[in-house]
């Protein structure tokens, strides 16, 4: 379809990508990126990502995928777009392939075959891909068709348009055409003239060159300006060193010529700044205030506030002067949030920041009843009220006389008809105890997470099952139901309305997680029809373990032991089949385990399994390649997606529910 030029050129991001190959001594790999993306786009600075390698890069926010970065390996990815239009529904993030090639792969040789197979399905826009490590580079150019060139050492500048004899351009606007030139041909004069003296020497070049105007800032500058649907939302620097322990990387959010880079190298090291481990970057670029009021459990406020960094927030305290008398003390908070601590109000008018949720952990009856009326005479009550209602999660904490108090429930009431997030506490021991911190941290992930899932109702079947065979005797299957303990975290965090019915394991689910417990695949048919018949599940995942054969007979008194026993054994109901027949329109995962099948084999399998029960993805697992939290499996979707998976269970929900959100 034919875009208008000026539609076109405030539509494309326009990227400008510098990259020096070996030829800076003891860092065969120098690049400068900068990114333009879409207006009302967010992006975090530098992170650590977590796989099989550990990766350092910027994210973007909504994806959680990253556009430039490389790993412990020395292993070098970026991408800028190609854009040329043409036909392409998009179901997955280019940024996501490149964090997916960096946290599994530590050669450009090896990530090569993987980054073209995915590239040919179709699932991904446009796009300019470097692959490097120190002994081999390539650029793959994803147009039409995807073509591979080696690149030799030496300096190399990519845009949003590669033009190549096959690329077709007829339809690209003449100004864009000429825009992208401008940058190309100023970018390549500016990296001709580096010096490659040092590797700081070509930094601080590099820099200079990501604020250059050219002969004027705008849509044709380096630098760029006056963008209508697009913006300059950072630059990236990285020196990837011969030894990987060395490498740099800095970033600049925002346009090079109004603001400063930060060195963000000290993520490479496991020490100062970087002190926490990371778990996940669910909550990358979130800003949260956590408010502390004067309840005793605001010991657990330490911890929330770690725990949230933990997946990547950036956390500010603010505290009322009953948690400073209740012995919590602004320098353990600072310690925790690793920022300075607001316990009063100054003329820096710390109350009207703008952050991304305020989370009141304790909120006390004094605390909510002045949220609810609009009183602000604190830094928390004075922040509470600058902030809108649905950015406001609140978890209270009080004795149990104070919590039943009817004016308290008139205004929790209240609260939540604005909109407000109240985390209900745990009633034991004659008090209502704040809300677990791993509870809240799920809520907060909720609250600040974009899904295409949120507001559907998901239902997880999970564990094994079981049939007894004599008051002391049973048969089961290898089963611990940890996956499905894992999807339905993974579900929640995305705003899913989730059901889990969960056979006779020792996983322990969260509590706000619904959970309906059974014993026999029996069982577990009847409830799965049972919940589908109240019309409120839009997706059924099928992880349970489930007996394809059950005793013919039960014997109501004990077996004794030395006598020969012989047992006949029926097939059990088919529940996934069962529930696709009732239920065509529901969108279905299922599972098929084997135990040290070919690849060849599991996929066709898998296949098979797709086409007979009508399910919208399959998960093969190879029983051989499960063990622990290790899960590796096989994903084959109803889109023609065959992709293999090596990970942890956490991660496997996780991508699950990334097909997912295709698939909707």
């Amino acid at each position: 379809m034919y875009i208008s030029g000026l539609a076109w050129l405030n539509r494309v991001g326009m990227c400008t990508l510098i990259f020096l190959y070996r030829i800076v001594d003891g860092f065969p790999i120098v690049a400068m990126h900068n990114r333009y993306a879409p207006s009302g786009s967010h992006e975090a600075h530098p992170t650590v990502v977590r796989g099989s390698f550990k990766v350092y890069c910027p994210l973007d926010t909504s994806s959680k995928g990253t556009w430039i970065g490389f790993n412990e390996r020395g292993l070098f990815a970026a991408v800028t777009n190609q854009d040329t239009g043409g036909e392409c529904k998009v179901y997955r993030s280019r940024g996501l392939l490149i964090t997916d090639i960096l946290t599994s792969f530590s050669k450009a040789r090896d990530a090569l075959s993987y980054i073209k197979r995915e590239l040919l399905k179709g699932h991904y826009k446009r796009g300019n891909f470097i692959l490097a490590d120190s002994e081999e580079a390539y650029h793959l150019l994803h147009d039409e068709r995807v073509e591979v060139e080696n690149i030799d050492p030496g300096i190399q500048v990519f845009t949003n348009l590669t033009v190549r004899g096959w690329v077709r351009v007829d339809a690209v606007p003449q100004e864009l055409l000429k825009y992208v030139e401008m940058r190309r041909r100023r970018a390549f004069e500016l990296a001709s003239k580096l010096k490659p003296t040092s590797v700081d020497s070509i930094i601080l070049e590099l820099k200079s060159i990501a604020s250059d105007h050219g002969g004027e800032a705008g849509r044709g500058s380096i630098c760029y300006h006056n963008g209508v649907e697009s913006y300059m939302s950072s630059s990236t620097i990285v020196a990837v060193s011969e030894d990987p322990r060395g490498s740099k990387i800095l970033y600049c959010r925002g346009n090079p010529c109004e603001h400063e880079f930060v060195d963000y190298t000290h993520i490479l090291r496991d020490v100062g700044v970087a002190e926490l481990s990371a778990k996940s970057v669910k909550l990358a670029g979130k800003r949260i205030a956590l408010c502390v009021t004067g309840s005793v459990a605001c010991i657990e406020s330490p911890k929330l506030a770690r725990e949230l960094r933990r997946h990547g927030a950036d956390v500010t305290c603010y505290m009322t002067q009953a948690a400073l008398d209740y012995g919590v003390s602004p320098h353990l908070m600072q310690w925790a949030t690793g920022r300075p601590v607001t316990h009063r109000l100054t003329g820096v008018s710390e109350h009207l920041e703008d952050y991304d949720l305020v989370v009141v952990y304790p909120a006390t009856l004094n605390t909510v009843n002045k949220i609810a009326q609009g009183l602000a005479d604190d830094a928390v009550s004075t922040l509470c009220a600058s902030t809108h209602p649905t950015k406001l999660l609140i978890a209270p904490a009080m004795n149990l006389k104070l919590y039943s108090n009817p004016i308290l429930t008139e205004n929790i009431g209240k609260l939540r008809g604005l909109g407000v997030t109240v985390v209900e506490p745990r009633i034991s021991e004659g008090a209502a105890k704040v809300a677990a911190v791993q509870r809240v941290v799920d809520q907060a992930i909720r609250c600040l997470t974009t899904s295409r899932l949120r507001g559907r109702g998901v239902l997880i079947l999970s564990g094994p099952t079981r049939y007894d065979l004599d008051p002391i005797r049973y048969i089961s299957n290898k089963s611990t139901g940890r996956l499905g303990y894992w999807l339905a975290k993974e579900a929640f965090q995305r705003g899913c309305n989730v059901r889990v019915i969960y056979g006779p394991g020792d996983v322990t689910y969260p509590s706000h997680i619904q959970l309906t417990s059974v014993y026999t695949v029996d069982d577990m048919l009847s409830e799965t029809l049972n919940e589908l018949e109240k019309g409120i599940y839009e997706i059924a995942i099928f992880s349970a373990a489930v007996l394809d054969f059950k005793p013919a007979t039960y014997w109501e008194e004990k077996v004794r032991s030395g006598s020969t026993w012989h047992i006949e054994l029926k097939p059990t109901p088919k529940i996934i089949e069962e529930v696709s027949t009732r239920y065509p329109n529901l969108t279905i995962v299922g599972f098929k385990l084997e135990y040290k099948a070919q690849r060849e084999e599991l996929t066709r399998r898998a296949e098979e399994e797709l086409r007979r029960v009508r399910a919208s993805l399959i998960v093969a697992n190879d029983l051989s390649e499960i063990s622990g939290e290790h899960h590796n499996a096989l994903l084959v979707s109803r889109r023609g997606l065959v992709k293999d998976f090596h990970g942890t269970k956490e991660e496997l929900a996780r991508e699950i529910f990334d097909l997912l959100e295709e698939e909707i």
